[in-house]
């Protein structure tokens, strides 16, 4: 697979890489490095209308090309990786090899994981309010995991209070899967830095769509990077334009 840097502007020889070849993750690595200091990415996977499941239900259906490989370099740079329970459950994450995986739940059920032991694997962080925490326990049975505690009441936890919990574990770079409800909290508090946008060259079905349909505020943004594969996927960083 031959993945082509269209934006910005490279020599020819520069912007040419073949993801099977040698050096290719050290060489996304550098593409995709942040900037210095905290920061907030989004990382979702959609087609051309905005869907981001398939006709499975999960993101895995749309996934195609690079993408995987581009998906572990975003994570190897994050310091969690923050996910909805309800993503957890619906897309039967496994636990990444390198970041730790750091899920928000307000019931603390977490039942239909695919997490399996691992020692080399580091703890789960569950972010949760106290009156979740025995059912954390329960849905983690045989899991390494850690509880954030998250304000005890019967409305969400706001965006801020999930990003001081994991800056208080000591996060500062975190990229966000989603899902579209979490996503749409980060944009609406305007935390997000980036948007990390894989798009496919598709349209229709029934997939749920990338952000809630809500009045926020528009926010502008400017494009970062972009990379185009042979089979019309386009795989673009997106920054929060200042003006």
């Amino acid at each position: 697979m031959i993945l082509r840097r269209v934006h910005p502007a490279a020599p020819a020889e520069g912007a040419v890489l073949d993801v099977d070849g040698a050096g290719a993750r050290e060489r996304l690595l550098k593409w995709y490095a942040p900037g210095e200091g905290e920061s907030i990415r989004l990382n979702f996977v959609t087609t051309l209308d905005g869907r981001v499941t398939g006709e499975d239900g999960t993101s895995g259906s749309l996934t195609a090309g690079a993408d995987r490989m581009i998906l572990g370099v975003i994570r190897e740079h994050a310091d969690v990786i923050l996910v909805g329970a309800s993503t957890v459950r619906a897309e039967s994450y496994r636990l990444p090899r390198r970041t730790p995986l750091a899920i928000v739940t307000s019931s603390g059920d977490l039942s239909g994981h695919e997490f399996e032991p691992r020692e080399d694997a580091p703890d789960v962080l569950v972010l949760a309010p106290g009156s979740a925490t025995d059912a954390v326990r329960r849905s983690l049975r045989g899991i390494r995991h850690t509880i954030l505690p998250l304000p005890d009441r019967s409305e969400p936890a706001t965006a801020l209070e999930i990003l001081g919990a994991l800056r208080a574990h000591g996060a500062e770079r975190m990229v966000c899967e989603g899902g579209p409800g979490l996503a749409g909290r980060l944009l609406a508090a305007g935390l997000v830095d980036e948007v990390c946008l894989t798009t496919v060259p598709r349209l229709g079905g029934s997939g749920i769509s990338l952000l809630p349909d809500d009045d926020g505020a528009i926010t502008r943004w400017a494009p970062r990077q972009l990379l185009l594969d042979g089979d019309g996927v386009h795989y673009a960083r997106w920054a929060r334009r200042v003006d």
